[in-house]
């Protein structure tokens, strides 16, 4: 087991793959110690139960430019990240489907993704049909079709930014708890773990369903729900074969394929609220007869298909459904990214490159994280859904 130094010139709480961007995005820009303390081993929490999926464009500009980015990192990992570490990245592409209602907010915000540089096409239901000849088409209005998008394996993205953080000279600890961040006064002053103090001068708290446990006791209250989202697991019948990753705006679904023939399917929204400590990982009976419904629905040959059973991870839900990103100024010294609500995976390469920059020089040139204040909660001035189909808003522009 690797030793807890006394000092740190700073210090990352949570081994999860935002955590893991950090700690290899300062390593690189050789910004001094770093040490990355994490309570269980990396990736254990959210980070290892999600789906991973690798995609470019949102309602909001900020991040379509963020996952683009980092689209273009998991496509280009051994230039961009170096190492031996490998993500897992499949391009299998990323369509969204859209109904009648929400098409004109489907073309309105690709066409803006477009501008930004975020490769996606308009598809009509004719070409959905022909590039997916499984799929039933006849409530799709509109589809965006992401070429170059795909997923990855989330496990294997995390470890491969620690491990090459590691080999830059990062410290990482593992099975070790953060108790509570030390200040004096107004300043960050370390850490407390379990066992002994980290004296550091900066404190970036990436402990996403933990974080706020870690900021009450300091004054600063924002609200994480522990939510539980279900995956399920079908073996795709003969004549199946792969297909792309698809967000199904009209059944509010997602899906992607799996290694072999299978597919992962689950339903976009859940609001079962579990303790993030003591929550069932399975997936319920009833959700898989569910989501066996909906996925025959939009591909009927899977009523030939096979229930494979599933698993359960957890969103560190915010208010809003976005993170929170940046310094906190209460305490100089004290920075935060969690919160990311089930979409954080897949801008996390690039992320750690822009909150490592406002760290180290204060801003980052080109990206502006005011949006994503924690104080943002407490003066009611939160960020609008992004997702493909979310209506036009001002802040979409930011």
């Amino acid at each position: 087991m690797v030793d807890v130094p006394k000092t740190a010139d700073i210090v990352i709480v949570g081994g999860g793959v935002h955590g893991a961007s950090l700690a290899f995005h300062f390593a690189r820009k050789k910004a001094g110690r770093i040490v990355l303390i994490e309570k269980k081993f990396i990736a254990s929490g959210p980070t290892g139960r999600s789906t991973a999926l690798v995609r470019r464009f949102y309602a909001m500009d900020f991040f379509t430019r963020t996952a683009s980015a980092a689209a273009e990192m998991f496509r280009h990992w051994k230039d961009v990240v170096g190492g031996d570490g490998d993500p897992g990245f499949q391009q299998v592409g990323m369509l969204v489907l859209a109904g009648p209602d929400t098409a004109p907010y489907l073309r309105h915000n690709a066409l803006r993704a477009r501008e930004l540089g975020a490769g996606v096409a308009l598809l009509s239901p004719a070409e959905v049909k022909a590039l997916v000849p499984a799929a039933r088409v006849d409530d799709v209005a509109l589809a965006s079709y992401e070429a170059e998008s795909g997923y990855a394996d989330p496990s294997s993205t995390a470890n491969a930014l620690v491990n090459r953080a590691r080999d830059l000279g990062a410290t990482i600890i593992q099975y070790r708890r953060v108790d509570a961040i030390r200040i004096a006064g107004s300043r960050v002053i370390g850490v407390r773990t379990e066992s002994e103090d980290i004296d550091a001068p900066v404190v970036v708290n990436c402990g996403g369903l933990w974080a706020d446990r870690l900021l009450r006791p300091l004054g600063i209250e924002v609200s994480i729900t522990p939510t539980r989202h279900q995956m399920c697991f079908f073996r795709r019948p003969g004549g199946f074969g792969a297909h792309p990753a698809v967000a199904d705006m009209v059944q509010v679904t997602y899906m992607r394929p799996e290694h072999g023939d299978l597919t992962i399917h689950g339903v976009l929204s859940y609001d079962e609220v579990v303790d993030a400590d003591h929550y069932n990982e399975g997936v319920d009976p009833d959700e898989i007869v569910r989501n066996a419904e909906l996925i025959a629905r939009r591909f009927p040959v899977m009523e030939h298909g096979l229930a494979m059973g599933g698993y359960s991870g957890l969103y560190d839900a915010t208010p809003d459904h976005h993170p929170v990103l940046g310094p906190i100024p209460e305490y100089a010294g004290l920075y935060a990214d969690f919160g990311w609500s089930g979409h954080g995976f897949k801008h996390s390469p690039f992320i750690g490159d822009i909150l490592s920059d406002v760290v180290l020089h204060g801003k980052a040139k080109d990206y502006d994280l005011t949006p994503f204040r924690w104080s943002r909660f407490r003066e009611g001035d939160l960020v609008p859904p992004a997702r493909w189909t979310a209506p036009p808003h001002p802040k979409h522009r930011l």
